[in-house]
């Protein structure tokens, strides 16, 4: 009985190894044979499809009106990640004709008293001598700290144009400046470089991109990839390159992918990629990403003498507070007790 047992105890535990090697195989790399391009042909015609047919039945007039396209992204381990954007560039761009892009710049003059009007001047000037005519609106950065300071008037800025770009110079203070909404609407600002010799080419460039915002709270994900008023065509070459920037850049590569499936505002989520794999195939450590830090992130120590004695006290950057008391020797002890 006792070999039986041992017997036993060690075939599993050979199965137990086997197991954990199969999970430690490297992740399968993307390929396009996965996915089907008639597949997902026949999934934006029905997206076009029933589109045009919840606009005719809200309103005649809006038959023609022009709706995003999303990609919904399902994982299947969630992503330890800390809230971000993450830039895809994709074929063709989804500025529709008709959308409204507004222009962040740096001031000429610093000072909250100063006129901001030869600032607009200045740069409109330049983009004429670009021939860029894509930009609608010119922001300057003492304007948005003086009429969008409140939380109503940044909700108005946000609705009032559809695409933001920013100066390269600035970017870095915008995120603060602007606040949340803009993160939640997918709207946050792409970078630019206004002193490029080419600036029609930067514009055109940067229009291209699209954003996902990364986070832990869930295991879906969207990103827009298109509009109703592209090509067919288009709009899967577009989807196709998504694809691939997924395989790269999302945590836990293509292998953390559980699903895609594509929609609209209005519509139904229309499934185009499912897999059934298990969570145990996913390595825990690719789906973790540490957050950037500065350079001057680290710890500070320092005693503390206002409430304890012999303390001392350690702050780390994320806010934690750890108090050490220092341990006191027997023998002054013993010395003071005489």
């Amino acid at each position: 009985m006792i070999r039986k047992n041992s017997d036993s105890q060690v075939s599993r535990k050979r199965k137990r190894a086997s197991s954990v090697v199969e999970e430690e195989t490297p992740p399968k790399d993307f390929d396009l044979k996965e996915l089907s391009k008639k597949h997902i042909l026949q999934c934006i015609s029905a997206i076009f499809h029933l589109t045009q047919e919840q606009l005719k039945e809200k309103n005649d007039l809006l038959a023609t009106e022009i709706q995003p396209i999303f990609v919904q992204v399902t994982c299947v381990k969630v992503p330890k990640v800390p809230r971000r954007q993450m830039r895809i560039l994709l074929p063709y761009s989804i500025v529709a004709p008709s959308d409204e892009v507004a222009l962040f710049v740096c001031d000429l003059q610093r000072g909250r008293r100063k006129d901001y009007e030869p600032t607009v001047e200045h740069y409109r000037n330049l983009l004429d001598e670009h021939g860029c005519t894509r930009v609608n609106d010119i922001i300057p950065i003492n304007r948005v700290k003086t009429e969008f300071d409140q939380f109503e008037l940044k909700k108005k800025l946000i609705g009032s144009y559809d695409h933001f770009l920013v100066d390269g110079r600035i970017a870095g203070n915008m995120s603060h400046l602007l606040g949340k909404h803009f993160t939640k609407r997918r709207k946050l600002p792409t970078s630019i470089r206004m002193e490029s010799k080419d600036l029609k080419h930067e514009i055109d460039y940067a229009l291209r991109k699209t954003s996902m915002h990364l986070h832990s709270n869930g295991d879906t994900h969207l990103v827009q990839i298109g509009n109703t008023s592209m090509s067919k065509k288009e709009i899967l070459k577009n989807i196709l390159a998504t694809c691939k920037n997924l395989s790269k850049n999302y945590p836990g590569g293509w292998a953390n992918i559980r699903a895609l499936r594509l929609k609209s505002t209005t519509t139904l989520a229309l499934p185009f990629f499912m897999t059934l794999k298990s969570k145990n195939a996913i390595n825990p450590l690719t789906i973790a990403v540490p957050p950037k830090r500065p350079k001057a992130y680290h710890d500070v120590e320092g005693e503390l003498s206002t409430i304890l004695r012999d303390t001392r006290v350690t702050v780390k950057p994320d806010g934690e507070v750890i108090l050490e008391k220092k341990k006191k020797l027997r023998g002054k002890s013993a010395k003071k007790d005489k």
